[in-house]
């Protein structure tokens, strides 16, 4: 194929390559002064003039000044030219007054023999004004001619200012993700701290039971009252280690322990650490899983810690009399643990954010107000620490949830 040059012999030669050749130089929006200013420069050859302005109004910072040829005599005069024409152009009450549009209404009165103005139109809106002034009389072919550069310059200018509303949104969101970033660790840190101080009382608090515990043996009302403190105790630490690992693991300081696995072992130890509740609630608690091993690699202790976790919130969100169901089974490269149970179900609402640190159900049902709802967080961030997912899905309120974990097959123990 035989590539297309214009000829030179044609009238339409020098201007269609002219036009071409400022096209070329609007082809990044970098450096706009002195792409302008050789755009300027190219209009002399089909639209000559002794002098030539270009005005610049950006939404934001100062107007941006181009004058060809660049002598300081006669910036301030050109200047004082193109602000007049900006203003006529961006002037409410003059564009009521002629009821017209600006481009109808005003390149007229700019165009005489002896000078051209253009409005520069970009999304709607004037950016700004192109002016020559010549000694030869200018035609209606310079005015068409003006016009195509000027929406050429409109086009450029309006890519600029596209960049720089990236680079802002860029910035702004470097900004707020720095932000948060430092907010997540000051609340880590801070829940660390809290921790750490709530736990301290416990000590003493222990060693003081155990003086009330010869009492107790004796009178029955002590007895009552030590197993009320005992199980709060233990309540409480419950929390405050979870409340620690939040911390710690949101500032990376958790190393796993990775050894193979199986998850009926889990599921065991996890059942022999959480049934309390359930039995307290009387729920019935039934357990599905296959005769053969279903193998993982991962960290005993934290593995059984979700687990314990999902049925601990699955016993205290269910009615008495409710039924918690436990099922695990292989997936093609992935094991799968399903908690399921028939209690107070969760909101379309708030299925999003079930897993956030403290988000909690509607505080108006039963038991809504025990704990932080950090059991879940944690789960989720151990689960995914083991490369693992977890969901959570529920039909809405009072029709139960299911909590469904997702981790690697790992080789058999």
């Amino acid at each position: 194929m035989t590539s297309f040059r214009p000829d030179a012999s044609s009238p339409t030669g020098p201007v269609a390559r002219t036009l071409y050749d400022i096209a070329q130089g609007f082809g990044w929006p970098l450096d706009p002064e002195a792409r302008l200013r050789r755009a300027l420069r190219l209009l002399r050859r089909i639209v000559p003039y002794d002098r030539c302005g270009l005005l610049d109004k950006p939404a934001v910072g100062a107007p941006r000044l181009v004058v060809e040829p660049d002598a300081p005599e006669e910036r301030e005069g050109v200047g004082r030219i193109l602000r007049r024409f900006l203003s006529l152009l961006t002037d409410e009450s003059h564009r009521a007054t002629v009821r017209r549009p600006p481009d109808a209404a005003l390149v007229p009165l700019w165009a005489s023999p002896s000078h051209l103005a253009i409005p520069l139109v970009g999304l709607d809106r004037v950016l700004g004004v192109l002016f020559v002034r010549g000694t030869d009389v200018y035609t209606d072919d310079h005015l068409r001619l003006l016009s195509v550069v000027a929406a050429q310059i409109a086009a450029y200018l309006t890519a600029c200012r596209l960049r720089e509303q990236e680079e802002q949104i860029v910035t702004e969101h470097e900004a707020a993700r720095a932000a948060a970033d430092a907010e997540s660790r000051g609340k880590d840190e801070f829940l660390a701290i809290l921790a750490r101080e709530l736990g301290k009382p416990l000590t003493p608090i222990r060693f003081a039971m155990l003086t009330i515990r010869s009492q107790a043996e004796r009178d029955p009302a002590v007895q009552q009252a030590k197993d009320v403190v005992e199980r709060q105790v233990r309540r409480l630490t419950r929390l405050l280690d979870d409340l620690l690992d939040v911390s710690r693991l949101g500032r990376n300081k958790v190393d796993l322990r990775k050894e193979p696995l199986t998850l009926q072992t889990i599921v065991t130890e996890a059942l022999e650490t959480s049934l309390g509740l359930a039995d307290a609630r009387r729920h019935r608690v039934s357990v599905s899983l296959p005769e053969e091993p279903l193998a993982l690699e991962g960290d005993f202790i934290r593995l059984r810690q979700v687990v314990a976790n999902l049925l601990s919130n699955a016993a205290k969100y269910t009615p008495p009399g409710g039924e918690i169901s436990v099922t695990g089974y292989r997936e093609d490269s992935e094991i799968v643990l399903r908690v399921r149970d028939t209690g107070i179900g969760i909101s379309p609402g708030m299925l999003p954010r079930v897993f956030d640190l403290c988000a909690q159900a509607d505080r108006s049902l039963p038991h809504s107000d025990e704990g932080l709802g950090v059991g879940l967080t944690l789960a989720r961030i151990l689960v995914e620490l083991h490369g693992g997912s977890i969901d959570a899905h529920s039909e809405g309120p009072g029709r139960g949830s299911e909590f469904v974990v997702r981790l690697p097959v790992g080789m058999p123990a």
